[in-house]
């Protein structure tokens, strides 16, 4: 069993999403090391253990209520790059990430990717997998992996099915119950999501300010915790 812990970073018309998949057995491992990481940020940076470590505002120095404003976005950048190597800290344990990006400004057309790849990872693991992502698209994602349950036709990457079809149903059978939704600023498991998606997406779209103090290249760090089965044609195994 696996708790998938998901969010995601747009800017249109691309969409990111990242999801670290905890074994169950490993969880309470897996919690104690990011506690522990964050304590580290309090004991070195100031950075309250309840504060919501959200990369956007984080490395724009926004929402920070005055509270962090002794840290320059030099510094800012070295936490977020830091953040990486935490997720390569994880994979001892056997936390892992997926990850997708579609480019075609549909968002729920690259979640149902995510669920595809996570439901046939579990098919090979013999396992099976709960979904806990940030609030705010309650509906619709529940909408989509209950209809994924019952119709989810896959086209096949080879033109035709063994069967001659062209499309087979290969509905959701090792993601269990409906997604279960947490405030973000409740779970660290949800902002490290956040932080992992919004590395991807300045990789694929980097800014004049985010290249001046090298964060387009801090997804880059990640290695043996990549899911790259998921995309054997993508260096990081992104979904594309």
């Amino acid at each position: 069993m696996h708790f998938i812990y998901i969010d995601d970073s747009t800017e249109r018309p691309v969409n990111i999403f990242s999801a670290l998949c905890v074994p169950c057995a490993q969880w309470n491992e897996a919690f104690s090391r990011l506690k522990r990481w964050r304590t580290h940020l309090k004991e070195n940076f100031g950075i309250p253990l309840n504060y919501e470590l959200h990369a956007a505002e984080f490395l724009s120095g926004r929402g920070s209520s005055g509270g962090l404003d002794q840290l320059s976005r030099h510094k800012r950048a070295q936490i977020f790059h830091t953040s990486f190597r935490v997720t390569n800290w994880l994979n001892e344990i056997g936390v892992t990430l997926f990850n997708v990006c579609n480019a075609d400004d549909d968002q729920f057309r690259a979640f149902e990717r995510l669920l595809n790849r996570i439901n046939r990872t579990m098919q090979v693991r013999s396992s099976h997998a709960h979904l806990i992502c940030d609030e705010g698209k309650e509906h619709q994602y529940v909408s989509l992996v209950r209809k994924m349950r019952v119709h989810n036709h896959i086209p096949s990457r080879y033109g035709l099915w063994d069967d001659g079809n062209s499309t087979r149903n290969i509905t959701l059978d090792h993601i269990i119950e409906d997604p279960q939704f947490k405030q973000s600023h409740r779970s660290y498991f949800i902002q490290h999501a956040d932080l992992m998606a919004y590395g991807l997406l300045r990789r694929e779209r980097p800014t004049p300010r985010i290249k001046r103090y090298g964060s387009h290249k801090s997804f880059e760090q990640l290695d043996e915790c990549l899911e790259r089965v998921c995309n054997r044609n993508d260096p990081y195994g992104v979904i594309r």
